[in-house]
């Protein structure tokens, strides 16, 4: 498992730098955090984003399932997605991290960045 260092984007942009994404990766989370993925692959991925289940007054235990997005493979928009936000009650385990998993990271690049309040 990687844990990707958050890159902060203000008005004034960022350049982000992208890293080799593995099949299990997390990041910390404010809640105006972004995933970019680039598949340099023909095919396509698939991302898992943990979820947690949550307890409601009245309602008991509430099963929240995971997300699942399908990264395009190269031949579409070159293999760019971007992912995000993830409000954090329902993505954030306890530790204040996004969990997700690949079901294949050969080729793939990501970056997670966080969007500044102005």
């Amino acid at each position: 498992m990687g844990t990707l260092t958050v890159q902060s984007c203000d008005r004034d942009g960022l350049q982000y730098t992208l890293g080799a994404a593995s099949t299990s990766d997390n990041f910390a989370n404010d809640g105006k955090t972004l995933l970019v993925f680039v598949n340099a692959n023909a095919s396509s991925r698939t991302l898992t984003i943990a979820a947690n289940d949550t307890t409601k007054t009245g309602y008991g235990d509430i099963d929240v399932p995971n997300t699942t997005i399908t990264v395009p493979g190269s031949g579409t928009n070159g293999g760019r997605l971007i992912v995000g936000f993830f409000p954090q009650a329902r993505f954030n385990d306890v530790g204040g991290r996004v969990n997700y998993t690949l079901d294949n990271a050969t080729d793939m690049s990501v970056a997670a960045v966080s969007v500044a309040s102005q």
